[in-house]
């Protein structure tokens, strides 16, 4: 409950800080940005993810695309990266998401990701769905599911998600 307070709050907070930045009253003057939205402005919001579809890849190869964004996400912590297998049509699963799209996912890891501290545990590839396994300073043991459709990803899931057995 304690990292997701966080994660809320370090989501919200470039929203609070833009609207409350405090002004010099009868001039233009506004302060400097905070170091939480220096940050976020420094993630390059890639092209979004463009579909496979004629033909539509294997399994294998929709493994190999997952995995190249397992490898950008959790261990090069390259957003930029990672989000270029990102659909644009992305449903993000998790209830205090507010919007979906990549672009609403990147406004909220953007500020932190950086900052987290990541310790991969497996991930695996099963049909149309794939799942990371890691463990974070913030918000303790992680299971992200995603499902890819023509090569990318389209949804994601992270509640009360649990690691599929072999």
């Amino acid at each position: 409950m304690r990292g997701l307070c966080f994660f809320l709050a370090a989501g919200v907070a470039p929203i609070i800080v833009v609207l409350a930045a405090p002004t010099v009253t009868g001039t233009s003057h506004v302060l400097p940005p905070s170091r939480i939205l220096a940050r976020s402005r420094a993630v390059v919001t890639p092209a979004p993810c463009q579909p496979i579809s004629s033909p539509p890849p294997t399994e294998q190869e929709s493994a190999a695309r997952f995995e190249k964004f397992a490898h950008a996400f959790i261990e090069a912590k390259n957003l930029t990266e990672a989000f270029t297998y990102i659909s644009s049509v992305y449903k993000n699963h998790n209830p205090f998401a507010i919007e979906d799209g990549p672009d609403a996912a990147l406004d909220v890891l953007g500020p932190l990701w950086d900052t987290v501290e990541i310790t991969p545990i497996r991930r695996t590839f099963k049909g149309e769905f794939g799942w990371l396994n890691y463990q974070t300073d913030l918000f303790g043991e992680i299971v992200d599911k995603y499902k890819m459709e023509d090569g990318c990803i389209v949804e994601h899931w992270d509640q009360g998600e649990v690691y599929p057995s072999t």
